[in-house]
């Protein structure tokens, strides 16, 4: 379990990330650069990089040849790499003189991705971020811990539709009826900061604020018996949405930065195993958004479970949560949490099969552990009769079988192969 550190840092916000999240997309200009020095032959391999590794994309979707793809989604990619390229730059991976090149910092970015892997080429990347963007995991970290300590750092951001309140889509017609869910809405965020966060918090005259504002911009009628145009629906509902998650992480968690700069540094902390982000939580009461700390700042650690990865200049520590698997209470641990999140998604899908990515959230919140081990950690299981647990891995229709477009989560690799149902029997 991650314990609260002692807080005395008083760090500035962060500079804001470039527009992306995958922190391979550094490797993949990395790699276009070190094929030519022209930009327009480095964006073409950037692409066939990108298809290639399928960044961006489900592991499962069958993608689009990008030669076949609109201008509307050439724009983006081109806007993508562009954001890469800069901060590339920024960190002096690659000096731009008329001609791209690699520099010497570049050259052991690509190494490190090839040699000792992804996780220790997120790890680099860390330190450079960490440098050039004023600690922006650092400030991620403290604020999480400062925010709710209650709960070694567990934010929630609530999002939750007209459905997951009661409410039918359809009976939504009038100003009233839109005010209805916004209080209704209220009420259920109300709850959730009590829950969660510990904190009895009245939200009447934000709601108030928020249905101002809507009213202003002409998105509802004044009058609560006229009815406001359907085509705007999503809109307002969007509107409300962001609203809300603003509220959470300037207001209630104190983050002085922009709800998209958050989610930036945040899934890359995610990548780097910092931290979690998801849209699944172990609770079928709540729907949304949580991010919790997997890791530490502190002056100091005597456990075992913690390695450290960074040193800051006050002699403050990060520490990362990496127990080993070699240490047989891990293991136990890890075999006990696995048995239990099985049982508890079992339970509510009624199948022997279950939903893998299901299990792994739970197991990855009980234990505060990252992704990329839980798969390690499922594949030593896997293979270890000493452990008298029998796991069953397989693979579900994918969606191109069943003409499902997208996930939201990746399967989980386990020799070589995805594997998205799990069944478990104990000895």
């Amino acid at each position: 379990m991650v314990n609260n550190p002692v807080l005395t840092s008083k760090i500035q916000p962060p500079q804001p990330p470039g527009n992306f999240y995958f922190l391979e997309y550094f490797y993949i200009l990395l790699k276009g650069v070190s094929t030519s020095p022209q930009k327009e032959k480095i964006f073409d391999q950037f692409l066939n990089l990108k298809y290639q590794y399928r960044l961006g994309e489900s592991k499962y979707k069958k993608l689009t040849e990008y030669s076949n793809i609109s201008t509307n989604i050439m724009y983006r990619y081109k806007y993508t790499f562009e954001q890469v390229l800069g901060e590339a730059t920024d960190y002096k991976l690659i000096a731009d003189n008329g001609a791209i090149t690699l520099t010497e910092e570049g050259i052991t970015v690509i190494k490190k991705y090839e040699i000792e892997g992804a996780v220790s080429f997120n790890q680099y990347l860390f330190k450079l971020m960490e440098e050039k963007r004023q600690q922006p995991f650092r400030y991620l970290i403290e604020t999480c811990y400062k925010a709710n300590p209650r709960k070694s750092g567990l934010l929630i951001f609530p999002i939750y539709s007209a459905h997951r309140l009661g409410i039918e889509r359809v009976s939504i017609t009038t100003s009233k009826d839109m005010k209805k869910y916004f209080y209704r809405l209220k009420e259920r965020l109300e709850e959730d900061i009590h829950k969660h966060l510990g904190k009895q918090i009245y939200l009447e005259e934000k709601n108030n604020d928020l249905i101002r504002k809507l009213t202003e911009d002409g998105l509802l009628p004044k009058e609560d018996s006229e009815l406001f145009e359907q085509a705007k629906y999503n809109v307002i509902l969007r509107r409300g949405r962001d609203f809300w998650l603003k509220y959470f992480l300037v207001e209630l968690y104190g983050y002085q930065i922009s709800l998209n700069s958050f989610e930036r540094w945040a899934y890359r902390g995610k990548q780097i195993g910092l931290l979690h982000i998801t849209e699944f939580y172990p609770d079928p009461h709540f729907n949304g958004r949580v991010v919790y700390p997997l890791s530490v700042i502190k002056n100091s650690s005597n456990s075992n479970r913690f390695q450290k990865l960074y040193e800051y200049l006050d002699d403050m520590k990060l520490y990362l949560h990496q127990p080993s698997w070699e240490n047989e209470t891990n293991q136990e641990e890890f075999v006990k949490s696995l048995h239990q999140a099985y049982l508890d998604v079992r339970q509510l899908a009624r199948t022997y099969f279950v939903s893998l990515p299901n299990v792994r959230e739970r197991v990855c919140y009980s234990m505060k552990i990252t992704e990329y081990l839980f798969d390690n950690f499922l594949g030593y299981a896997y293979h270890n009769k000493r452990l008298r647990i029998s796991i069953s891995l397989e693979v579900d229709k994918l969606p191109d079988e069943t003409k499902v477009m997208y996930l939201r989560r990746e399967p989980v690799m386990v020799d070589g192969k995805y594997r998205n149902i799990i069944a478990i029997d104990l000895a």
